[in-house]
């Protein structure tokens, strides 16, 4: 079969120049969006870059900062080092010392009231950097009291008993004991009492601190709370 295009000759060329002069106006439109779309781009990554070279500037004046602060503290470098050199000498002073505060506040928990001390001479034990937590130290100190107690013995060795149970002391033993009646207004007993004096290494803390710490329980409350237990039986019996 043959076509025939039935439509006259001057609108059979119309579809065709219609398509022709359309295209420069579709190019057009899609030049101006690339170009929109490029600009877009740019604009992002200018906006970009500018806020990485901000970030970057930031960077170096911070860097520029600590090099100074680094070149104040140079002078100082030497002593750090010595600090850090003496410092295991330090803990190890510290760690090994005798708490003489709190001992002292122990000891007047277990004073019997039947007593009285006249004297303490005491000597604790030698300091060692190269002591062991926990471990007591070798040889221990040694501490004298000297005092008076009433007319009874017993008076004695309770106050002979109850120092042994302060855990500062140990192996307290009666150097002497005698009534004397002339010294005093009545008749009273003079002793003297000799003891180990233990120092436990670490047990107050281990290393020096320049910040302030929880303050240290003093006293031993395990012996204190024997104490008054007896006081208390004593009165009953009485």
């Amino acid at each position: 079969m043959r076509r025939i295009n039935l439509l006259p000759p001057d609108e059979r060329r119309r579809p065709a120049e219609t398509l022709r002069g359309g295209a420069p106006a579709i190019l057009l439109i899609v030049g101006a969006v690339a170009l929109i779309f490029m600009v877009g781009m740019y604009l992002f990554f200018l906006l970009r870059l500018n806020s990485v070279e901000d970030e970057i500037a930031g960077l170096d004046q911070q860097i520029a900062d600590q090099n100074a602060r680094l070149a104040e503290l140079a002078p100082y470098r030497d002593l750090q080092a010595q600090l850090d050199a003496k410092k295991p000498v330090a803990d190890g002073i510290f760690s090994t010392r005798f708490p003489w505060d709190q001992f002292l506040q122990g000891l007047a928990f277990v004073i019997p009231e039947s007593t009285a001390l006249d004297t303490l001479t005491a000597e604790a034990a030698p300091v060692s950097i190269e002591a062991q937590p926990e471990q007591p130290l070798e040889p221990p100190g040694a501490v004298t009291f000297t005092g008076i107690a009433l007319p009874r013995y017993q008076n004695v060795a309770d106050f002979v008993v109850q120092i042994n149970d302060l855990r500062y002391l140990s192996n307290a033993e009666l150097n002497s004991a005698e009534l004397d009646r002339e010294t005093f207004a009545q008749p009273a007993i003079s002793f003297e009492v000799a003891s180990e004096l233990i120092t436990v290494a670490g047990e107050n803390g281990t290393e020096v601190r320049l910040d302030d710490g929880p303050p240290t329980e003093s006293a031993d409350t395990g012996v204190q709370g024997r104490y008054q237990a007896r006081v208390a039986r004593a009165g009953t019996e009485r």
